[in-house]
């Protein structure tokens, strides 16, 4: 294209007086189409492939369950389109389905890949969790065009949802939640049985069992619950669900017992996983640990496939320590202190929390939630599992507020065999566990059949840590501490630094903690230092810690 502005008066004269030539028409009309289809594609697709945009609409997460491991999807659904979302970073675990979010991506065909940097994420807002009260399910029973066989009749499937789980969720929930609702079927529904994860297409069963529902005078809109219940594919999970979700959907894939249900409808709503750390042999927390996904082996959000959700799950739901819900004793002070059987009700505190950390970042807050678990109701199965110590002691889990994937069962007794998950949890009777991170001590005083009792007391806790692994000469090397009491930050705290330099000569300075409880040292290296390994030193109160660096 020629653009007039550019050219001189008499140039642009000239221009408008001659007259096109055969390639001068040509040409026009290659640009002119050109340009027609770009303006189409974008008009149809929106902006071109790997061109960044902003896009607005409602969050789905879905989560698979298999033999093989714990799989999550994340679409967007926008402008009547369904997009899978690709993470740069590590997707969000604040969210669940239905919440409002505004991300930034480059969008190919039904593929939005984010924008790196906090999950690139904006939540608009957030899903309303329904978890209290009653919760309107309706089961659909299917079957496919080329396998229309029916591995348990309606009355089998009626009494598993709205018997069963039903009784699950009302003992857990202290009497607060129920399923109720109807099943319907068998619909043969017009595919072919998924062999394999290629051929599994849980969105087409979904809606073509809805489309059979709606045909059959089913009001769909009267349930906030949706369940898909089919015999055994080649699907390659054994229970997929929504995690939240108005209505929330849940995939059955042959198997139908409460340690599926209870699972699904978990996630439905608005739970992730159990999960459980494990810290070696001989730390219980610390140093170099992994989280085990389904680790947790009370809690049927883990590995166990009747017990009780753990007390972060249910203050999640609104379950504990919300209305008129039982309460959570929320320890803020060094002493004594009872707490009740977990599982039935009764007038007294159904956990302890006592803060592990805050983050000096976001002021995201980290707890220890204690329970004392019984033999009782869907928990009945501690009475015969072979070597638990869980009904002797009390349970101690993790959580992290705003996030709902950070649930962690603690290992009380690492130095026991450990296979796939324990079955000696427990902190026994006169055992204690001190936290060197946040100088928190837990001991367990006595266990009754009705409850326990818990000594707390809190210590001054210090970490250390360098910005960088390894530096050059006359680099600078920024040395953070990290000062705690009762696991929230000491502001004012005076630290002291000692640098011991690979030649053994020392370097001392000293600062004091700000509001976020961190005191910071910078140290400069000069060309005349020496190389190796040098020691990092904090020390405040009754609390120090080390760290080592490379100079290179």
């Amino acid at each position: 294209m020629i653009l007039y502005g550019s050219l001189t008066r008499s140039q642009t004269r000239r221009l408008k007086g001659a007259r096109p030539s055969a390639f001068s028409k040509v040409l026009f009309l290659f640009v002119f189409l050109a340009i027609g289809f770009w303006t189409v594609r974008a008009f149809s697709q929106g902006i071109p492939p790997g061109v960044l945009e902003d896009v607005e609409g409602d969050l789905e997460i879905l989560h698979e369950d298999s033999d093989q491991g714990s799989r999550y999807h994340y679409f967007l659904k926008a402008a009547g389109r369904r997009l899978s979302l690709e993470f740069a970073g590590v997707p969000p675990t604040n969210l669940t389905s239905g919440a409002r979010i505004r991300v930034r991506g480059a969008r190919s065909n039904n593929v939005l890949a984010l924008k790196p940097g906090s999950g690139g994420v904006e939540t608009v807002t957030p899903a309303e969790m329904n978890t209290l009260g009653e919760q309107r399910t309706l089961v659909m029973l299917v079957n496919f065009r080329n396998d229309t066989s029916q591995p348990y009749d309606v009355s089998f499937a009626n009494e598993m949802f709205f018997g069963t789980t039903s009784s699950f969720f009302l003992e857990n929930s202290y009497q607060q939640t129920f399923l109720s609702g109807m099943v319907k079927g068998w619909y043969t529904i017009d595919m072919n049985r998924p062999t394999n994860a290629a051929t599994c297409n849980a969105s087409q069963i979904a809606s073509l069992a809805d489309q059979a529902a709606a045909e059959d005078g089913v009001l769909l809109s009267d349930y906030n619950r949706r369940v898909y219940v089919f015999p055994q594919t080649g699907c390659g999970w054994w229970g997929l669900s929504s995690v939240g979700g108005n209505p929330s959907q849940s995939w059955v894939n042959g198997t139908l017992d409460l340690g599926v249900t209870a699972h699904e409808l978990g996630h439905a709503l608005g739970l992730w996983h159990s999960h459980s750390l494990d810290c070696g042999t001989s730390a219980v927390i610390g140093g170099s640990c992994s989280t085990n996904e389904y680790g947790d082996i009370v809690d049927v959000m883990g590995a166990s496939r009747l017990a009780h959700y753990n007390a972060f799950q249910k203050e999640r739901l609104g379950w504990l320590n919300a209305g008129a819900s039982p309460s959570i004793t929320t320890v803020g002070a060094e002493g004594t202190y009872s707490l009740e059987s977990y599982e039935p009700l009764g007038v007294g505190p159904k956990a302890l929390k006592i803060l592990k950390s805050t983050d000096p970042s976001t002021g995201a807050k980290t707890w220890y939630y204690v329970e004392s678990r019984k033999a009782v109701g869907f928990d009945a199965f501690l009475a015969i599992e072979p070597t638990q110590n869980i009904s002797s002691g009390v349970l101690i889990h993790i959580g992290t507020e705003g996030n709902g994937d950070s649930s962690l069962l603690l290992d009380m007794t690492p130095a026991t065999p450990v296979y796939y998950w324990w079955y000696d949890p427990a902190l026994v009777v006169g055992q204690s566990f001190s936290d060197p991170d946040s100088g928190v001590t837990i001991t367990t005083g006595s266990v009754s059949s009705t409850g326990a009792v818990v000594t707390v007391s809190f210590g001054v806790a210090l970490s250390i840590s360098t910005d960088k692994p390894s530096y050059s000469r006359n680099q600078s090397v920024t040395i953070s501490a990290l000062v705690q009491s009762n696991g929230a930050p000491s502001p004012n705290a005076p630290v002291s630094f000692t640098i011991k330099k690979s030649d053994g000569a020392v370097q001392t300075s000293s600062s004091t903690t700000g509001s976020n409880g961190i005191a910071v040292y910078k140290f400069r290296l000069t060309k005349k230092d020496p190389l190796g390994i040098y020691q990092a030193t904090a020390a405040s109160s009754s609390a120090a810690a080390t760290t080592s660096f490379t100079v290179r």
